[in-house]
């Protein structure tokens, strides 16, 4: 056994010195209490009484000296003793041996006890080599031994893995040996106690530790290797950010910087590809801290911002603030990406496509950025902004009638206006950006201006002899008597009073990304193919005329009283109960969100239940607390319980509106004798400029007609937030959301949904405004979660809840099985299951692409709180060389496949079936 080497005075711990014990004492007679001399340190910090594994108490004392040994001998003791002592044997006398067992001094042999611990019979020579390894294995020996191994060989490096994570304390980031790679190193050095943790050992065992890692963790073991002697061991982590970025072009190095850094790591030659790598990991692994997608550091002691602000330090240090412009990571790259969007939107204000494209590229650049998602307003306006530049490059759509005009504000110009808000609210720490989104601004509302001039036209004939168009009183018969007629789900009716277009936009698509599907409710009977339907508001555009005629079924101005009697008394329920809710019967008493009446009419499956939600009409009164565009669904009061509770019911929920609303821009007060609202009048002066008249039996006011304002820019009242009641586009147009729980059965005329954006919304994509899925990619029936899903936490909804046609499995295969993939595979830092990616891609090929990233999560198993960071990480494996075979889109909330250029990438001909 080799034992060369090994100190006589090797310090041992508890749980080694108690399995040497244990092999002395076997099958020994207990009585008198035996003594053991063993050679090692005399220092023992640890409990005076162990228990071997069979269950025998000894006790352990120290004896520096000869003299110390004969006094713990003629000590009186009732149980065994150990001696540890690092007197020779030699020096000592046959008079004290012969009180010992063995009449001898026990080596403690670290290899024996070591592969007894693993349950080893041999030792790899490799390690057996390592003279230091030994008396650090059995000093760092855990309480309850070295777990036993797998084979009668102890390797050298699963060992080393073993005694890596004992001694750098890796179980605090709940690392396995079989875990230990770059990334554990990397976050391993971010925490405050890492430099401690090298300097308990000894100079041979830190240098032999640090040379193993180095050569089995390539660049970033190399790198903590250099930074552990030169006492920098706490920045590998943002010391990796600043050279990812620094050696990120061989073409465009900055030498200075780079000899900078070399002589920060003791003044090694530092290989370009390997700090690029290294540099790829600190990136990858900061990106997962930074995220949530990765577990967090110990204790939270050093978080990841800590570690950005270092990185920003060493920055300047270096002086490297050039190189730090291409930083997908660093705080000094998410400004110059801003700078650069803003420059290019400014060049493409021009109107050339070229330019159009290159602040394209600079707003997704910008996205791609780590801080992306903590600025992800000042993201999403240079988003918007740039598919507002792609509008004023598209020719303008025509319209020649109320009908038209109303479809396409529902398809495309609302989209404008989400947009618009978004750009409205500007930058206020970049001073570039914010005057081109002013420009920006002006020249949008110019050619939105002449759209809403034109409907005003055909508003006012329309108005006069009506037809072609749905209206707001036709809701009840249109779409939810239908529903009721089949008799097989309840319904949710919700009004949110003075929505638009443009905020439904919005809030569908919040909610078809948390589980509900979007459908069609006359997708079976109209012409044109399914698509999000709109029906114009009553004339004027106010709560007293639309929401009265709405939940009437009949053109009519009343009160809620008249609305709640109607509603609830219909002839279209055939005798099925009917409840409406307003405010003042909505929200419950303490430790209750909803009113225990609404509860229990939502809890009646029969039951219709309508609810009335003015959030946003009282918003246009009293202004808002949210600076941010548009409405989110925690925004909208009870919304997220009411369609809790219709989700868990199956209810069919209709949301939509009574009329939409302009917001006030600092635009212009019209002198009126007889203003009937802020946007529309009822004296007898001629319609001017921004105004149109309106008269015939759709106009229930002022006998009939009256004079409203088409742009928005115009009111008749003092400012205030918002206003309604005018003739613009926005203000008439009233969207009809029809949704079910995703799985649901649909009722027979309603057609499936997906995305509505219009072609100018998204640059890699181009969605028919009309796309509709086809009724197979529509779940019928909930699959029930797997008992990992529930340990997870169970999904909002499940990809796989029915059992679609298969899609392509030739092409999943033969990527998964490329030589391109299984490179890249490797490379991810933290491995995703082949069975995920399968799982995902093929959801990703049965949607033609394009899929929410929530269901791409769900197609691969993953909960949807891990969606963004899961598809991510899709990304780094297969997005070769950069190239976008999978990119996100709208917002974050999209996944696109590339299927041409992920067959060109992975050199896979695989068909779609």
């Amino acid at each position: 056994m080799i034992t060369d080497g090994v100190p006589l005075t090797l310090t041992v711990n508890p749980a080694a010195l108690a399995q040497r014990i244990t092999r002395i004492l076997q099958d020994r007679p207990l009585t008198p209490a035996p003594i053991i001399l063993v050679a090692a340190a005399a220092h023992w910090p640890y409990e005076p009484v162990l228990v071997t594994r069979t269950g025998i108490e000894f006790e352990v004392v120290g004896a520096e000296s000869v003299l110390a040994i004969w006094e713990q001998l003629v000590a009186k003791r009732t149980m065994p003793a150990v001696i540890l002592t690092p007197v020779p044997e030699e020096m000592l006398g046959t008079g004290l041996l012969s009180r010992v067992v063995h009449r001898s001094v026990f080596r403690m042999e670290p290899w024996a006890i070591i592969a007894d611990s693993f349950g080893a019979q041999r030792i790899d020579p490799r390690l057996a080599e390592l003279r230091w390894a030994g008396p650090a294995l059995l000093e760092a020996t855990p309480a309850k031994g070295w777990p036993p191994l797998a084979g009668t060989v102890l390797q050298r490096d699963l060992t080393l893995r073993h005694l890596t994570v004992e001694r750098l304390g890796l179980r605090r980031l709940d690392v396995e040996p079989d875990d230990l790679d770059d990334a554990v190193l990397l976050r391993w050095s971010a925490l405050p106690t890492a430099r401690q943790d090298l300097d308990r050992l000894t100079d041979a065992e830190r240098f032999g530790l640090l040379t193993w890692l180095g050569e089995t963790f390539g660049p970033t073991g190399r790198m903590l290797g250099l930074l552990a002697e030169t006492d920098h061991i706490a920045d590998l982590l943002p010391l990796g950010l600043l050279c990812a970025t620094l050696w990120a072009d061989p073409n465009n190095a900055d030498q200075r910087a780079q000899g900078r850094v070399e002589q920060y790591a003791g003044a090694a030659h530092l290989d370009p590809a390997a700090m690029r790598a290294y540099g790829a990991a600190a990136q990858d692994i900061t990106i997962g801290l930074f995220n949530g997608s990765d577990r967090p550091l110990a204790g939270r002691e050093l978080t990841p911002q800590q570690v950005l602000e270092r990185a920003e330090d060493l920055l300047t240090m270096f002086s490297a603030h050039a190189a730090a412009e291409h930083s997908s990571v660093l705080p000094t790259g998410f400004d110059r990406a801003l700078a650069a969007v803003a420059h290019a939107l400014d060049q493409a204000l021009g109107g050339t496509q070229t330019a159009v494209s290159t602040a394209e590229a600079a707003a997704q650049r910008l996205a791609g950025h780590m801080l992306a998602g903590r600025y992800r307003h000042r993201v999403q306006r240079a988003e918007m902004a740039v598919r507002l530049l792609r509008w004023l490059n598209t020719p303008p759509r025509s319209f020649a009638d109320t009908g038209e005009a109303i479809e396409a504000q529902i398809a495309e110009w609302s989209w404008v206006d989400t947009a618009l808000e978004h750009v409205w609210a500007g930058d206020d720490a970049h001073t570039d950006l914010a005057r081109t989104y002013r420009v920006l601004d002006e020249r949008v509302r110019v050619r939105r201006k002449a759209l809403d001039s034109a409907f005003a036209e055909v508003l006012a004939r329309w108005v006069r002899h009506p037809a072609g168009a749905w209206t707001v009183e036709s809701i009840l018969g249109k779409v939810v008597e239908p529903v009721v007629r089949d008799g097989d789900r309840g319904v949710l009716l919700v009004v949110l009073d003075g929505m638009t277009a443009a905020a439904a936009n919005e809030l569908t698509a919040e909610l078809t990304d948390n589980g509900w599907q979007e459908y069609d409710p006359a997708g079976a009977r109209a012409a044109g193919g399914a698509r999000r339907r709109g029906v114009v508001s009553g004339i004027p555009s106010v709560t007293a005329v639309s929401r009265t005629s709405l939940f009437t079924g009949l053109l009519r101005r009343g009160n809620q009283d008249d609305e709640r009697a109607a509603f609830e008394q219909h002839q279209l329920w055939n005798g099925r109960t009917a409840r409406l809710f307003h405010r003042n019967n909505l929200y419950g008493d303490a430790g209750g969100v909803l009113n225990a009446d609404l509860v229990a009419a939502l809890s009646e499956p029969d039951t219709i239940v309508g609810v009335v939600i003015n959030t946003i009409d009282d918003a246009l009164d009293h202004g808002r607390e949210s600076a941010d565009a548009g409405w989110r669904l925690n925004q909208l009061g009870v919304l997220r319980t009411l369609l809790e509770h219709a989700s868990y019911q199956g209810r069919a929920v209709i949301l939509t509106s009574d009329h939409g609303h302009v917001l006030d821009r600092g635009g212009q007060l019209r002198a009126s004798t007889d203003p009937a609202s802020a946007r529309h009048r009822l004296d007898a002066a001629v319609a001017s400029d921004g105004e149109v008249e309106l008269s015939g039996p759709r106009v229930l006011d002022g006998d009939n007609r009256i004079v409203a304002l088409w742009d928005e820019g115009l009111r008749y009242l003092p400012r205030r937030a918002g206003y309604h009641g005018g003739a613009s586009l926005a203000e008439v147009t009233v969207p009809v959301i029809a949704l079910l729980p995703l799985g649901a059965t649909a009722p027979p005329a309603w057609r499936p949904l997906g995305t509505q954006e219009p072609t100018w919304w998204n640059a890699s994509t181009s969605p028919s405004p009309s796309a509709e899925l086809p009724p197979a990619a529509v779940p019928e029936k909930a699959r029930k979660p797997s008992r990992r899903a529930h340990e997870q936490g169970e999904a909002l909804f499940d990809l796989t809840a029915s059992e679609p046609t298969q899609a392509a499995p030739d092409l999943v295969e033969a990527v998964l099985a490329s030589e391109m993939f299984r490179a890249q595979h490797a490379l991810t830092p933290r491995k995703v299951p082949i069975a995920k990616v399968r799982g995902a891609l093929s959801a990703l090929l049965r949607a033609n692409g394009t899929l929410p990233v929530v269901l791409v999560a769900q197609g691969a198993g993953e909960t949807a709180t891990r969606a963004g960071g899961f598809v991510t990480t899709l990304q780094r494996i297969f997005n070769v060389d950069n190239f976008a075979v999978l990119s996100i889109i709208d917002d974050g909330r999209t996944a696109r496949l590339d299927l041409a250029l992920l067959r060109q990438q992975f050199g896979v001909s695989g068909s779609i079936r």
